[in-house]
Parts: structure tokens; C-alpha cells; sequence
């Protein structure tokens, strides 16, 4: 298995980031039933019990750039353990928008650092020059994660609703 990069979560987890394959679909359908309601919540910006034909097809079948983080097994399937994109924004050539989301009990530990870096690596590869994030205001995780990507051109915030564009660095 080729790896775009490597790490060590803050609790001692060997991880590692590499493209989403479509033998993840399953394994990250059913990765979407164990995170907790809170977290879909703020992934989706509203109630999300279970995902729709129209999110899987938008998820693992759009055209953006996708990479996982997975936990390395040399014995069996790797484990993801989350996910990130960057889905190509209509009309805006260059520009894509930004989404990640980490299993609950790894959260906090440097995980969605290690995809961000990775998904903007590969992005800088395709051609992206902006990535868009849109986000709850209140939730601060992913406006850092978006913003460590480079410089923060739009960062509006509006009905409890925040939107960031960012020019890769």
C-alpha cells in the first residue's frame, strides 16, 4: 500500500493518509453509523441519521479529491478511520470545497491535521488553488483546519453559519 503521509496521533496511534479507493465505500457507509449524532450534526449542519443515495453519491462518486486516514494493518485491511475532500465548486474553475470528519475517539488528536495536509498536498497537484469550507460558526475545529491551508481570503459569518474560502499556500 502506497501512503501520501504518515503520523503519530497525540495518544501514541500510528496512522497514515492515503487516497479513498472505492473498496472504502463500504467500510466508510458503515464508519458513518458510529459517529455519534453530535458529530454528524456538525459534519452536515443538520440531522443526519443515516446517509441518502444523493450524500453516497456525492461522497464516493464526485470528482474531487479524496484521501482517508487509516489505521495500518499488515495483517488484515487497513482501518479507516476518516475522511476528507475537496469536491470541485460549479462555475469557480480552481476551486473546491472542503470537508472532513474523524472517527469520535480519535478527535482532538491531530487526525484531521494529517488529512488537511494531505488533502491540500494532492490539491495543489490538481490545479486547486481555493478550497471552501462552510461550517456551524460555533464550530471552530474545521475553520482552523481550512485556515492552516493557507491564506484566508473570505471568512464570513452569518445566521449562526460560517463560510471561509482560502488560497492554498
Amino acid at each position: 500500500m502506497t501512503y501520501l503521509s504518515e503520523g503519530v496521533l497525540s495518544h501514541g496511534l500510528r496512522v497514515a493518509v492515503r487516497p479513498m479507493s472505492p473498496a472504502d465505500r463500504a467500510e466508510l457507509q458503515a464508519g458513518f453509523q458510529q459517529l455519534s449524532e453530535y458529530t454528524k450534526y456538525r459534519r452536515f449542519m443538520c440531522s443526519k441519521p443515516r446517509l441518502t443515495s444523493a450524500d453516497a453519491r456525492l461522497l464516493f462518486d464526485c470528482e474531487g479529491l479524496a484521501v482517508v486516514l487509516v489505521w495500518p494493518r499488515t495483517s488484515c485491511d487497513d482501518v479507516v478511520l476518516g475522511i476528507a475532500h475537496a469536491i470541485p465548486v460549479p462555475g469557480q474553475p480552481g476551486t473546491a470545497e472542503f470537508c472532513v470528519v474523524v472517527a469520535d475517539e480519535i478527535q482532538g488528536r491531530g487526525a484531521g491535521h494529517l488529512l488537511t495536509d494531505a488533502l491540500v498536498q494532492q490539491a495543489r497537484l490538481e490545479g486547486i488553488e481555493y478550497l471552501t469550507g462552510y461550517m456551524f460558526a460555533s464550530n471552530r475545529a474545521p475553520a482552523r483546519l481550512l485556515a492552516s491551508a493557507g491564506e484566508v481570503v473570505e471568512d464570513r459569518i452569518e445566521a449562526g453559519a460560517r463560510e471561509m474560502k482560502v488560497k492554498l499556500s
